[in-house]
This record gives C-alpha cells, sequence and structure tokens, in this order.
C-alpha cells in the first residue's frame, strides 16, 4: 500500500470556512470593520483618480460613468478575492499599471471615432472596450492558474520590470496633468499651458502629490494616507474660504469637477448598448486589450512576489492567478474595468492586525455604499486633490526605481532602465518592453560570450558537488576530521552556470522546494534533517545578472523567514560586488556570513553548533 501526502486545503475547503466563523469573533469584527473602512476609503478615492484619468480629456462629460466603473470593480474584485485567494486578508483593486494602459486604450478610441459618431456611441464603445479587457485578462489569468503556469512566467528581466515601473510613473504624472488642468502635457505646448489659472491647479497638484510621497515615506501609520487626503481637501476649501470664492465661482475656474446629469453611478452595457458598439474600432486596438493581459499578469507577479516578503508567508501563486481571473472575468460581465492584488492595501491590513477574510467584505460593501449614494457629492471634489494622487503614484512609482534602486543596478542595467522608461513615454509599452528585452539579451551575449571555454575538472573545482557520496574536508592546518553538511545542520547547494533571468526564478522554487519536508514523510523516506543553515556555494558560477542577484535577495529573506543562516562560499570578488549592490550579501548581518571555500563554512557551522 502506497501512502500520499495529502493535499493542502484549498480556499474552497471545509477549514476556510471554519476561518469564516472565526472571523466573526467580536475582536476579529471591529478590527475587520476599521481596516476594511479605512481600506474602502483610500479605494474610492484611488478609483475616481483612475477614473478621472481615463475619462480624460475629451471624455471627461462621461466622468460619471469611469468613477461608477472604477468603484464596482474595486466592489466586485474585493468580493470575489476574499472568498478564493490563498491569503486571508488579501485586497484587491483596480492598480495603477493597467489602468495606465485602459487610459491609452481610451483615448486611441476617443480620438478615432469622436466627429464620427455620436458622443453617446463613443463613451459606449469605451466601456465596451474596457469591459471586453477585462473579460480577456479574466480569461487569460485563469487559465494560466488553472494549468499551474505561475512560475513559468516569471522569466521578465529585473531591469526591463524596473523601466516598466518607471515609464508607469512618468505616464501617471502626465496624466495627472491633464486630470488637473483639461489639457495634455506635450513639451511644444507646455509653455502656453503652464500660465495662469493653468499653472496655480498644477502647481497645486504637484505640491499635494508631493506632500503625500513625503508623508508615505516619514509616516508609516496605516491612517496617514487617508488622514493626509482628508487634510488636504479641508484645505482647499479652507483657502476657498479664505480667498472669498464660492463654489460655483471655482468651479467655474475649473478647480471642482462639473456637474453631472445621471444621479447613479453604475450604468452597465444593455443588449441594446451593444448594437451600438463600434466593434471595429475596439478590433483596431487589439493590442491595447493584448497589452492590458500582459500588464495585469506582470502586475501579479510583482505584487504577489511584494506579499509574499513582506508578510512572511508564501503565495499560492496558481491560486493568486485563478482568483484574480474570476474576480476580473466577473468585473468584466459587469461592464467594470480590470483589477489586481494591492500590495499597499494588504500590508495595511497586515500592520493593523486584521488579516482576516471579513476585510474585503467590508470594503466592498463600503464601495457599493457610495454607489447607491449617487453622484452628489462627485461635483465638490477638487480636481487638483484628485490629480495630487495620480502625481503620488508616478512619483512613488519612480522614486523607487530611479533612485532608491540605483545602487541595486550595473550602469548598463540602470541604462536599460531609462531607455524602457524613454520608449514607453515615447513610443509605447510594447515598444519599451521589447527594447528592454532586446537590451539584456545583448548585455547577456556580451557577458556570456566573454567566458572561457575551458576549465578545471568538476572535482578539481569543487571537491563536494556531491556531499553525501563525498563529504568535506577541514584544509591541512586544521585536524584531519570528516565533515557531513547534515551533520553540521547545513543545507548545501552547489550552484553551476550563468545564473540570469532565465533560470533565476528556477533557483528559488528549488530552494523552497529542498527546505520543505514531505507532510507527511513517505515510508522509507525520513524528514528533512533540521537545518539551521543554507549553503549557497559559487564555485561552479560564472557569471549573475540582475534577475538573478534578486533571486538570491529573496532566498535570503526566505532563509531568515525558516530561522535559516545564509552562508555563501567560493564567491568571485565581481560576483561579490553584485550580490553586496542588491542587497543579497551583507556582511554587516550576522546572519549572513561569506568563507572562500566550503570546508571552511562548514569548519566554521560545526564550531556553532559545538
Amino acid at each position: 500500500m502506497t501512502l500520499t501526502p495529502h493535499p493542502s486545503p484549498t480556499p474552497y475547503s471545509v477549514p476556510a470556512i471554519q476561518n469564516w466563523f472565526q472571523d466573526l469573533q467580536p475582536s476579529h469584527i471591529i478590527a475587520s470593520c476599521t481596516a476594511g473602512l479605512i481600506t474602502a476609503i483610500i479605494g474610492v478615492i484611488r478609483a475616481i483618480s483612475y477614473a478621472a484619468l481615463i475619462f480624460s480629456g475629451s471624455l471627461a462629460v462621461h466622468l460619471d460613468l469611469g468613477i461608477g466603473m472604477a468603484i464596482l470593480s474595486s466592489a466586485v474584485i474585493s468580493v470575489v478575492v476574499t472568498f478564493t485567494s490563498s491569503l486571508p486578508g488579501m485586497i484587491a483593486t483596480p492598480l495603477a499599471a493597467p489602468t495606465a494602459v485602459l487610459s491609452i486604450l481610451a483615448a486611441g478610441l476617443a480620438q478615432d471615432l469622436i466627429g464620427q459618431v455620436p458622443p453617446q456611441t463613443v463613451a459606449l464603445t469605451v466601456i465596451a472596450a474596457i469591459a471586453l479587457g477585462s473579460l480577456c485578462t479574466g480569461a487569460f489569468l485563469w487559465l494560466l492558474g488553472q494549468f499551474k503556469l505561475a512560475r513559468t512566467v516569471q522569466f521578465i528581466p529585473y531591469p526591463v520590470i524596473g523601466g516598466f515601473m518607471a515609464g508607469t510613473g512618468w505616464l501617471l504624472i502626465r496624466g495627472a496633468f491633464e486630470v488637473i488642468t483639461d489639457e495634455s502635457l506635450k513639451f511644444a505646448t507646455v509653455l502656453d499651458i503652464c500660465r495662469g489659472t493653468c499653472l496655480a491647479q498644477w502647481l497645486t497638484g504637484l505640491v499635494i502629490g508631493t506632500a503625500l510621497l513625503v508623508i508615505s515615506k516619514q509616516f508609516k501609520h496605516y491612517l496617514a494616507m487617508p488622514l493626509s487626503l482628508l487634510a488636504a481637501i479641508g484645505l482647499f476649501y479652507g483657502v476657498l474660504l479664505w480667498q472669498g470664492v464660492s463654489i460655483g465661482e471655482a468651479r467655474s475656474a475649473g478647480w471642482l469637477l462639473g456637474t453631472f446629469k445621471a444621479d447613479h453611478l453604475w450604468h452597465p452595457l444593455s443588449l441594446g448598448d451593444l448594437s451600438q458598439v463600434q466593434w471595429g474600432a475596439i478590433a483596431a486596438h487589439w493590442d491595447s486589450i493584448a497589452l492590458l493581459m500582459f500588464v495585469s499578469l506582470l502586475s501579479l507577479v510583482l505584487t504577489n512576489n511584494g506579499i509574499e516578503l513582506s508578510v512572511g508567508k508564501d503565495l499560492d501563486l496558481d491560486q493568486e492567478l485563478k482568483s484574480i481571473g474570476l474576480a476580473n472575468f466577473l468585473a468584466g460581465l459587469s461592464s467594470s474595468m480590470a483589477g489586481n492584488q494591492a500590495l499597499p492595501s494588504t500590508l495595511l491590513v497586515y500592520k493593523m492586525g486584521a488579516s482576516y477574510r471579513l476585510v474585503g467584505l467590508v470594503k466592498a460593501l463600503c464601495c457599493l455604499g457610495v454607489l447607491l449614494a449617487g453622484s452628489a457629492f462627485l461635483p465638490f471634489l477638487p480636481k487638483p486633490i484628485l490629480g495630487s494622487l495620480l502625481v503620488y503614484l508616478g512619483l512613488n512609482l519612480l522614486f523607487q526605481w530611479l533612485y532608491e534602486s540605483r545602487s541595486q543596478f550595473s550602469t548598463f542595467d540602470y541604462g536599460i532602465i531609462l531607455v524602457t522608461m524613454g520608449v514607453i513615454n515615447y513610443f509605447g509599452f510594447l515598444e519599451g518592453i521589447l527594447t528592454g528585452f532586446v537590451l539584456v539579451l545583448l548585455e547577456f551575449l556580451s557577458r556570456y560570450s566573454q567566458l572561457t571555454v575551458v576549465q578545471d575538472s568538476p572535482a578539481a573545482v569543487n571537491p563536494t558537488a556531491d556531499p553525501a557520496a563525498n563529504p568535506a574536508t577541514i584544509d591541512a592546518a586544521s585536524p584531519a576530521l570528516t565533515l557531513d553538511p547534515h551533520a553540521c545542520g547545513v543545507l548545501p547547494i552547489h550552484l553551476q552556470g550563468f545564473l540570469f533571468f532565465g533560470n533565476a526564478n528556477s533557483l528559488l522554487t528549488q530552494v523552497r522546494a529542498l527546505t520543505q519536508p514531505p507532510s507527511p514523510p513517505l515510508p522509507g523516506n525520513s524528514p528533512n534533517p533540521d537545518y539551521r543553515y543554507l549553503m549557497l556555494d559559487f564555485a561552479q558560477v560564472h557569471g549573475l545578472d540582475a534577475s538573478a542577484v534578486l533571486s538570491f535577495q529573496r532566498i535570503m529573506q526566505f532563509a531568515y523567514q525558516k530561522n535559516l543562516g545564509v552562508i555563501y562560499t567560493n564567491v568571485a570578488p565581481p560576483l561579490q560586488t553584485q550580490l553586496m549592490r542588491g542587497q543579497a550579501l551583507s556582511q554587516q548581518d550576522n546572519r549572513c556570513h561569506l568563507f572562500p571555500s566550503v570546508q571552511a563554512g562548514l569548519a566554521w557551522c560545526q564550531a556553532q553548533g559545538s
């Protein structure tokens, strides 16, 4: 008789249902309602800003449709992810990068159709295109998760990701300018635009957005952001009162949103509406919908990796793909926009100690309450405040990828980020990402061609290639003693070849697998030893790229979560420099150590255990 391990519980299993009853304890309900309310406030304000980004310029007259779409999307996606995510307390909402793609799609459709068809038809076509994008994105992500392709899609080079995120940041700032001033930010017309009231409005949004960035860096309290936004709104109206400017005058001058005809915000597409949609125009922008699918996948991978590292829990990435895939598909059916798991809001929930599934449900109910309240509050929203949130999001991405990460990249890799960002903003996302890939491949070929094709025999280079069959021994200056890595509490991992974006993620996956004992142990197999150290031997490693360095950083953080020390051995000086630059090796950290050989590392580990 053969025993097999029991599968891990899925979000649909009995343990997950039991967790819902645990969430209904009084202390959990209070924490969940507080966290859900705060994330809803942030989510609604962001949704309105995202809607203003998509429905800007000539589409601004239909902003109420966009606001209803964005808020409904936040509610629908929150409910689905709450019930299906592998992580309790996961928060999902529309994100900046996919929204930037949707703004490009909407602007392209508006440019093609305005003047050719009635304005109402233009609006219906844009809504249909956004809903179709959600349907396609949802089906795409769900199929990836269903066929368990999560780990195989994490091959995007790190510098390309950096360029993509920095490019998104600059697009958000450009979009913020249009939201605030109703004018497109172009180099040729910037001097004409930035005069009088237009300049004052833009500077107001820029100052508030910069202040939000500074506050977010200086104050980590979960109330810092919502209170700052509310304070900014209060300050805005305080200045109006001080200057003696009425609400009507402020609206006429372009400081407030215009009035809206409809009382309710949600306008789902009906069968009659579908007959008016210009499907040919949507088909002409198929590349934007394909880009939305790719960008949503990239955002999911980045977000979930960040959540894993921040909360110290491993996520089932295949389940997360199916979860957000189903959420986006239902969002498309409800005529709303695509969304994704949100790193900042999820971390906020965990900082508040409210990591319960009830949080997402409370957030969704609050969003639905805003929809039921109608559009009466919209004309009182200051445009510079809405734009300032986009400025904050854009500046945050630029600060992270152009300033904070500068020391982590080589000069060439940092140049790839700058070039990718520039191409994205001048030509488009697809062109920028392809340019980044080409530059990374050229770098890989250049570095790989410089490697020698003649090397010593593996046994001479690494006498511990098989620690079980050939135990390491201490050098001649030490007592004649045979050391077994496992007896020293060491899990040895011998690396080889050139580590680059193509195999970097598989390295992390293998390390995770090696540190997991069979549960329960299979007959004839003993449980994994009680490891205290993870040893990474670089004796046969020829080179690294930025993506591999990132994987080692994640391996180090993963090891710390498992209470494992990290031992580096046989690391050549150039590789040491790369690892230190990428914060994957720190000689000031007493949990991370560097030794010139496997023997020296094992001897030190044995001494620590004696």
